[in-house]
């Protein structure tokens, strides 16, 4: 089933990707359709595709991103120090840092 993430703040980064690549889509298909009715030659209308399928695919890397937590708190694994917030990855460093710094 994937990854959910029930965050909507995480949403929020791929959301600009995605609107990219369905305007660009949009745009693609709307140049086909012009050039279309205006019976050009039919290479020039392959741009106009061409470009509905870039937007087709930005939309898809754009809807199949992985987000990244912007200004999350401290993350899954981390240890923070209570007295001045500095972040570490392990308890013994965070232990060696409170007695280095805080002399406890």
């Amino acid at each position: 089933m994937g990854n959910i993430n029930p965050n909507p703040s995480d949403r929020k980064m791929k959301m600009p990707i995605l609107v990219l690549g369905v305007v660009v889509l949009v745009a693609g298909l709307g140049t086909w359709g012009y050039l279309y009715s205006m019976n050009i030659h039919h290479t020039i209308q392959l741009g106009g595709i061409g470009l509905a399928v870039l937007g087709a695919i930005i939309a898809a890397g754009g809807a199949m991103m992985k987000t990244v937590s912007v200004g999350a708190t401290t993350s899954a694994g981390q240890f923070a120090c209570a007295k001045c917030g500095a972040k570490f990855g392990s308890e013994a460093a965070l232990n060696q840092h409170t007695k280095d710094k805080h002399g406890m």
